[in-house]
């Protein structure tokens, strides 16, 4: 079903705010001041809310307290489903933190791709003129555009270039008589069924890792239908099952994402979900308390996306934990020392 896009208002509550941004499709960013509704299929540049300072990456977790508890329920092979969409920077800078966790842990886990589609239901015209701004406010776009819009008639031009392209059939993946969508377009979604099917074939996760990590280091939304190819032979994965797969069952594969988005009521990427419970878990608008307390050690919520802190996380779902849930993951360091995939993640995602 598709959602209805709402005005998004600002709010200031206390507890950590993700930044989400829609990245554009059309190349026209100038909304990106607006407090407007945005369209999912045409991809309007929006921050929904400005995040705490992503740099600060601190875990010493010995001057920490924390009522914020997080604890897996307890199972012999603990499952993390990480959320994302094959283009979005901010969930390849998650594939690049769990990467060194599957390394680590294996198959004594099972850490999961799943991915973020839209289905257009009914009428084409009829969802994009719900899903694009309104031209008829144009004169408040422009008061609020802080300069990037020139004035009514270049707000109207715009707004009626990107209806045009959202009209386009060719900017959807069509399987029969329906139209799928992702947010960074078709071949973003036709990437998100070939990594969905290749994680499916590969016995050995490991060609699957290696496969996406060559696509987000070569690949773009943009070419990825005449990349991706090379990508996974590289990685050491049969690109004829590959295809096969895509041209058998993408329609299959899409829904059943579709249905467990809905079910879990995910929207963003990255989102993770270690068993049945979100990761990192909601802390209420009225708290103070910033940090979680995962196992014995507590953590500031601002590092909720590193290597160490997931791995954590996930250790907490063993029924017996192995030796390897006390080994330290060395992080990517950035220039300023930080960990490098986590610092720029933080806070942030595509929704």
């Amino acid at each position: 079903m598709v959602k209805k896009k709402k005005i998004i208002k600002k709010e200031e509550p206390k507890e950590i705010k993700k930044i989400y941004i829609k990245v554009p499709l059309l190349g026209v960013i100038f909304f990106l001041l607006l407090l407007v509704a945005a369209s999912f299929a045409a991809g309007f540049s929006l921050i929904k809310a400005k995040g705490q300072n992503s740099s600060e990456t601190s875990t010493d977790s010995s001057k920490l307290t924390s009522n914020n508890v997080f604890d897996a329920d307890d199972t012999a092979k603990p499952e993390l489903d990480f959320y994302v969409m094959s283009f979005c920077p901010y969930g390849n800078q998650m594939e690049t933190t769990l990467r060194p966790i599957f390394d680590l842990l294996g198959d004594k886990v099972t850490l999961r791709p799943r991915y973020i589609f839209e289905k257009i239901e009914g009428d084409l015209a009829t969802y994009c003129k719900n899903s694009t701004p309104d031209a008829a406010n144009c004169a408040t776009y422009v008061k609020n555009s802080n300069g990037q819009l020139k004035d009514v008639a270049d707000c109207k031009d715009q707004i009626a270039a990107m209806v045009k392209k959202c009209n386009n059939e060719s900017q959807y993946l069509k399987i029969g008589n329906n139209l799928y969508s992702s947010l960074h377009g078709r071949i973003e979604a036709n990437q998100d069924v070939r990594e969905l099917c290749a994680y499916n074939i590969a016995d050995n996760k490991k060609l699957w890792w290696e496969f996406v990590k060559n696509v987000n280091d070569n690949c773009t939304a943009q070419n990825a239908d005449t990349c991706w190819e090379e990508q996974a032979k590289k990685a050491g994965l049969d690109t004829n099952k590959i295809t096969e797969c895509f041209n058998k069952d993408a329609a299959n594969l899409i829904e059943a994402e579709i249905a467990d988005t809905t079910k879990n009521k995910i929207s963003g990427s990255p989102t993770l979900m270690i068993g049945n419970k979100n990761f990192p878990p909601e802390v209420s608008n009225t708290s103070t308390d910033q940090n979680i307390k995962i196992g014995k050690e507590v953590f500031t919520l601002t590092n909720t996306r590193t290597s160490n802190v997931i791995k954590a996380a996930l250790c907490t779902g063993f029924k017996n934990q192995p030796k390897e849930c006390k080994t330290k993951i060395e992080e990517a360091v950035a220039a300023n020392g930080k960990p490098a995939a986590a610092a720029a993640a933080a806070g942030g995602g595509c929704q």
